[in-house]
């Protein structure tokens, strides 16, 4: 397929400008002009006229909008806004970051597409660049070609992009372009080498070409576990003109849509028969009320309102075990940097309470079904020894229920993914046992890797209740309890004292009920490959990576459910990343939210195309957020957040 982008003609000798046509009741259009000014101000230009704009809306985790200057302070929290294109007649693209209200105004980049070349965005299927708008593009398999013809000619400049598809994990965009210029018999300047872009590498070199000789650049990409090469090329005696363009065009590429998070793929339902389908606006989703943990914060929002509002302000404190009260009207939470067990009045309450301290964060409380009461862990009279004490969602003095030893299992870590997916589902992976029973029993693990056991206050009675019981989850009136094992599920019933192993779910990683108290959700990791990152600087890795050695670790990710009565276990979404950090099934059973948080390949592929330090900041696993509705195998990203949990439908979303 050849077709032409054509240029716009700019009778800028005329003084005619043509800005895109926006609504005038916008309220971007109403701040477009302070920003305008603010900017031509700023670069010192007033006389300059404009040709073209546009904007899109946007938000920021803090008041540097996105574009950081080192060596300032900015204020954390969420700035909602706009990102401004503006291209004058001095033919420079700015790029302006603002907020809604155009109080706080950022100059990003300003990018000079030289006097006669102007610059557009392609977009494929699989990849972005800028490109001259004048030029042809003509796609192959696989390959396509840019330049002024639908031809590459040895007088003009060009460019081809290949996409050279998934490569494993560990192989550098160097060594793409080292692989190329063996076979092509030719040699560049090793100290030359630059990175371009986020994820790339770029070199030049020579070749002839008919009568003439032909400067090359050479770059290469490898993103999320995908490589791309692009190469360019301009007769030797014009390449002083066209190398900063080159760069120019380079410096925007990347993977069409690319998110840097787990990547996700529809699940292998196809043999059910049930058409799947598409995942749903924001606008149509429940309002159901949830809270979770956004950019460090505490946030109370609803599932068509995400991320809500903030209930917390020190987003560098660590928060774990966000839990509802039965009766939904209070949100419990540990800080896990300070010990403390805080309560929240969801209808009425603007600000959290502290009601216990000295709390081991590592376990996670238990409120009474009534709803007056939660349990918690605090270190016990000696080593090794733990007490449950009890308090009021008021405050007020604790009492102790009971005291159960425990060893401690020491955390081996050589992945950065393991930190963000051990803050969403325990140390080691593994979330230890604390639940209060009807009877004010309680479930506690007995051993730190796995056991779980019947602890009896009244008598300090302990009945162990099976050795390879790893951890697991209440069912919601507290007479059921599904557990995981090395093997699968089993399910403990409190009414016959009876455990039943389904027979599915062999290397389960995290669990949830579903709202009809027979379906069970589970999540599946199976570890795909291995990276160990070697011949590197090593003090420059351990602060990128925060550990050595490090080994990097991608997982084939899967979502499934089981039916309790019938034991069939349905795939419902599959993916690559570290692994599920939470499942919280939609108490309307409207569908799953969960969080997912992904591999540290992208983080490694940064670093090895020596990216900046934002860059590198910007790929740090993190956990993401993601919506599955019932009949779609489509997950949504919703947000970069964690821990999320549902409260009881019977209280209305704040």
């Amino acid at each position: 397929m050849v077709y032409r982008l054509w240029l716009v003609v700019l009778l800028l000798l005329s003084g005619l400008i043509v800005p895109a046509t926006f609504a005038q009741d916008d309220p971007a259009e109403q701040v477009r002009p302070v920003v305008e000014q603010w900017l031509l101000t700023e670069i010192g230009k007033p006389g300059l006229k404009l040709v073209e704009y546009n904007y899109s809306g946007t938000s920021w985790p803090d008041t540097s909008l996105g574009c950081p200057v080192e060596g300032q302070t900015y204020t954390p929290g969420t700035v909602h806004g706009y990102n401004w294109s503006f291209f004058y007649d001095n033919f420079v693209r700015y790029e302006v970051h603002s907020s809604v209200d155009a109080k706080i105004v950022v100059l990003c980049n300003a990018v000079n597409v030289a006097p006669d070349v102007r610059l557009t965005t392609y977009r494929s299927v699989d990849f972005t660049i800028l490109i001259p708008e004048a030029w042809f593009v003509t796609e192959g398999t696989g390959q396509v070609l840019f330049g002024p013809n639908s031809q590459a000619v040895c007088d003009q400049p060009g460019m081809t992009v290949t996409v050279l598809g998934r490569v494993a994990a560990g192989v550098t965009p160097d060594q793409l372009i080292d692989s190329v210029l063996t076979q092509a018999g030719v040699q560049d300047v090793p100290s030359g080498r630059a990175t371009v872009g986020v994820f790339g590498r770029t070199t030049t070199y020579t070749v002839p070409c008919d009568t003439l000789t032909q400067q090359r650049r050479l770059s290469a990409f490898v993103q999320y576990g995908s490589a791309y090469q692009v190469e360019q090329w301009v007769p030797q005696d014009q390449a002083n003109q066209w190398d900063q363009l080159f760069l120019n065009m380079l410096s925007q590429f990347g993977p069409a849509d690319a998110v840097v998070g787990p990547t996700t793929t529809p699940a292998p339902n196809a043999g059910t028969g049930t058409p799947q389908a598409a995942a749903p606006d924001m606008a149509e989703l429940p309002a159901l009320p949830l809270a979770h943990i956004f950019l460090g914060d505490v946030f109370l929002g609803a599932l068509n309102d995400i991320p809500g509002r903030s209930i917390t302000v020190v987003p560098t404190a660590e928060r774990r075990y966000l839990n509802f009260a039965p009766d939904g009207l209070h949100l419990s939470f540990i800080d896990a940097t300070d010990g403390e067990l805080r309560v929240l009045d969801v209808v009425g309450g603007q600000s959290t309470r502290k009601i216990a301290e000295g709390v081991d964060p590592g376990f996670p409380p238990s409120w009474n079904l009534n709803s007056q009461e939660i349990a918690y862990i605090a270190a016990g009279q000696s080593a090794g020894t733990y007490e449950i004490r009890v308090v009021s969602f008021n405050g007020g003095e604790s009492r102790v229920l009971g005291s159960f030893a425990l060893d401690t299992c020491p955390v081996n870590s050589q992945d950065p993914a393991d930190k963000p997916y051990f803050i969403e589902t325990g140390s080691n992976g593994h979330t230890p046992v604390l639940v209060w029973l009807t009877d004010d029993q309680f479930l506690i693990s007995t051993q730190c890797a796995s056991g779980i056991g019947l602890l009896n206050p009244a008598d300090g009675k302990l009945t162990p209740l099976g050795d390879d019981l790893i951890d697991g989850t209440p069912a919601p009136d507290r007479k059921r309890f599904v557990a995981r094992t090395a093997s699968g599920l089993a399910v403990l019933d409190f009414q016959t004292w009876q455990r039943t192993n389904l027979g599915v779910g062999a290397g389960v990683g995290q669990i949830a009920w579903g709202a009809d108290s027979q379906t069970v959700y589970f999540s599946v990791e199976t570890l795909v490959e291995s990276v160990p990152v070697e011949d590197v600087n090593q003090a420059m890795a351990a602060d990128v990576f925060g550990t050595w050695p490090v080994e990097i670790a991608v997982y084939q990710v899967s979502l499934a459910s089981v039916n309790l009565s019938t034991k069939q276990e349905t795939i419902l979404w599959q993916g690559q990343g570290r692994g599920v950090g939470r499942i919280t099934p939609a108490p309307d059973g409207s569908g799953v939210l969960f969080s997912l948080i992904g591999s540290g390949l992208p983080l490694l592929e940064v670093f090895r195309a020596g990216a900046d330090p934002v860059a590198i900041e910007s790929t740090q696993p993190a956990a993401a957020l993601y919506w599955l509705a019932n009949g779609s195998s489509i997950a949504q990203l919703m947000a970069y957040a964690g821990q999320p949990v549902f409260a009881p439908v019977t209280v209305a979303a704040p």
